[in-house]
């Protein structure tokens, strides 16, 4: 699904870019400073692709330290951390939205992707069976029974 949000992009609104101002006013931090290059490239630029504004949501998720963290507040704080997820869930709810109702609507499930392996169509919904139970049950049979003469003659 997220493959469909590749290269969407957003701006960010103007209140945004000035609560990054601030934010980056209020830190006292050099250029070494996580978060430092990322503040000034997101006021510069003003516009997010899905690919950065889901880096940015990672690095939320990810980061253990404290909300008063220089790192933290270059980042945007907890305001940009919630205006990540809303956009991200508003961008993933709408393609789930259209998929549902291509689905309900009659077309074919557009959750189910097809795809090919040695040129032959794969149905994901089929159950892939593992060694030896993907194969007739007769021949498994004729399989077993020969394994044991060998088993026998050895």
């Amino acid at each position: 699904m997220n493959k469909d949000l590749y290269d969407r992009k957003v701006k960010l609104p103007d209140s945004l870019v000035d609560h990054l101002s601030k934010c980056f006013n209020s830190v006292k931090a050099d250029s070494n400073t996580e978060g430092f290059n990322r503040n000034k490239e997101l006021r510069d630029s003003n516009v997010l692709n899905y690919q950065r504004l889901k880096r940015i949501k990672n690095w939320f998720d990810s980061f253990d330290g404290s909300t008063e963290d220089a790192p933290f507040i270059l980042n945007g704080g907890d305001r940009m951390k919630t205006w990540c997820n809303h956009v991200l869930d508003y961008w993933r709810n709408t393609l789930d939205i259209g998929k549902k109702a291509k689905s309900e609507g009659g077309m074919e499930n557009e959750y189910i992707k097809y795809h090919t392996k040695d040129e032959i169509v794969v149905n994901p919904q089929q159950k892939h069976e593992k060694g030896i139970n993907k194969y007739d049950t007769s021949v498994t049979e004729q399989i077993k029974q020969i394994n044991d003469i060998m088993k026998t003659l050895i």
